[in-house]
């Protein structure tokens, strides 16, 4: 599978539409990041399976995808109007946090940029992205790159005996929901699962609170054939994946009073809506026991 295709004629009938206000790489980049605003979601739940990483083209037709998937687009646009585009792995965002992340890069001079539509960078850092540790790759090094990953992956699942599996062990983050926006905070909770071993998948789902120069996770739930349980970030961290920074697991019943809060009470909320949503996809994965237990746990 090709991850872009610049000389398509619908990514380039889309360029075009957003080329409209000017060719400037800053114009043209702000547009795209507006587009992404206004119509893509962070989300996997409409293809969870296949294609384990979208093109631009897939982009464009589901209006969903994850950060490669929207790096691809910017790549292919940028590629239509003539700049040198490629793309960047972060292992190090902008806010100091160990990641596992793509964007885009483009040249502008003699420097490239990274142009990053994945939320929370792109509602304050989405142009020239400050992130700070990243390797830079081509648009045939990110293709060899990934595609290697997902034969990696298919086989992993195929060797399983799960071969639904495959794109839940290749991109196991789901789905993005925002749950609160303003110009200073962006809140939202992010769902991924492990099903690395088919008979005891997991869910974790992540309350973020993101505003320009900072991220928390005040608090995160894990669910399983067994229970949910809930774990609070009680200790100062400089990385946001530091798992140093949990409380003990609290069953719902058990949860102290000082650790109740509106995001607690959102999480709770949003997690049997999400589990609702995908029924049918853990179901089809030959993971649906996780949703049954959380049917009638949650």
């Amino acid at each position: 599978m090709t991850y872009i295709h610049p000389d398509d004629p619908v990514v380039q009938a889309f360029a075009k539409q957003l080329s409209r206000s000017g060719i400037e790489l800053r114009t043209v980049c702000g547009e795209l990041l507006a587009w992404f605003d206004h119509h893509v979601i962070y989300s996997r739940m409409n293809a969870p399976f296949f294609p384990l990483q979208r093109s631009d083209l897939d982009v464009l037709s589901m209006k969903s995808g994850t950060c490669g998937d929207y790096a691809s687009l910017i790549v292919s646009v940028l590629t239509v109007m003539g700049f040198e585009a490629g793309y960047a792995y972060v292992r190090r965002d902008c806010y100091g946090d160990a990641q596992d992340h793509f964007c885009a890069a483009v040249l502008d001079g003699d420097a490239h940029i990274l142009v990053d539509a994945t939320q929370p960078y792109r509602k304050w850092h989405g142009f020239d992205c400050p992130h700070r540790e990243y390797d830079l790759l081509s648009p045939a090094a990110f293709e060899a790159r990934i595609k290697a990953e997902e034969q990696y992956w298919s086989d992993y699942a195929q060797r399983l005996n799960h071969p639904m599996l495959a794109g839940f062990l290749y991109a196991p983050w789901l789905h993005m929901e925002r749950v609160e926006e303003t110009d200073d905070i962006l809140e939202q909770i992010f769902f991924l699962i492990s099903c690395s071993d088919p008979s005891a998948p997991t869910l974790y789902a992540y309350y973020h609170q993101d505003r320009r120069d900072s991220r928390k996770l005040p608090v995160m739930a894990e669910i399983d054939k067994n229970g949910i349980r809930f774990l609070f970030s009680v200790r100062e961290s400089d990385d946001l994946w530091d798992m140093d920074q949990w409380s003990a697991p609290y069953e719902e019943a058990q949860i102290p009073a000082n650790f109740s809060s509106k995001a607690l009470d959102t999480l709770k909320g949003n997690i049997p809506v999400f589990m609702k949503q995908a029924e049918d996809i853990f179901r089809q994965a030959g993971v649906g026991s996780l949703y049954e237990f959380a049917r009638h746990g949650a």
